[in-house]
């Protein structure tokens, strides 16, 4: 995980050095550019009864594609943990022929993968308000936690994730910015542990982090 970062922080220090004498002009347009996001996620619904607490853990990063007249495409990929302890449940193991009654710790980390369309209602401006869609999936595993018993199950789903933002150029011939979002992240996976099933898993997210606009 920590390699996966560091070269992630390196090609954006890569690409906003080799590029900062493009700018050209205040606003200029980009032809693409890279995000790198801390993503907060808060769960709803099912999501919120399996595991309800709000979890910082999860980065992503994105890459968009200017084509015309704002609308861009792209990609996301990256990686998100939602869990919560929970106080003292009965439990039974019956291939073990016991009963536990233990605090347990119910747990589900991802690694979505997706495709986005998004449009930028200015794109050529320091600040570029944008809406968007990712369409694609994700490699999931649920995990319930009781004692040193790991119950687990893994998945894959289909998700989409509508999403709203504002792209911020740090000066008007910067190629480096910020980008803060709010997306709703919706999907088919579903936990069936224990006689209990959740289904539909969904969150909100809130990601903020840097991009680096290229031309």
């Amino acid at each position: 995980m920590k390699k996966i970062i560091s070269i992630i922080v390196l090609f954006f220090l890569f690409a906003g050095v080799s590029m900062a004498q493009e700018s050209g002009k205040p606003g200029y347009k980009p032809g693409s550019y890279y995000t790198f996001t801390w993503d907060v996620g808060f769960p709803v619904g099912d999501m919120n009864k399996w595991a309800g607490q709000t979890s910082p853990a999860g980065w992503d990063f994105g890459g968009r594609y200017l084509l015309q007249k704002g609308l861009t495409v792209g990609f996301n990929i990256g990686w998100q943990r939602i869990g919560k302890i929970y106080d003292d449940e009965t439990f039974t193991i019956p291939e073990k022929g016991l009963a536990i009654n233990a605090e347990n710790y119910r747990l589900t980390w991802m690694v979505p993968f997706q495709a986005v369309v998004a449009y930028h209602l200015k794109p050529a401006s320091i600040i570029s308000p944008y809406i968007g869609l990712g369409i694609g999936g994700d490699y999931a595993e649920h995990h319930l936690l009781i004692q040193e018993y790991d119950v687990y199950e893994t998945r894959w789903d289909f998700a989409l994730a509508p999403e709203i933002g504002v792209l911020a150029k740090f000066g008007a011939f910067s190629n480096w910015g910020a980008i803060i979002a709010v997306n709703y992240k919706w999907t088919t996976n579903y936990v069936d542990i224990y006689d209990t099933k959740f289904n539909n898993l969904a969150w909100f997210n809130l990601r903020v982090g840097l991009a680096v606009t290229l031309r």
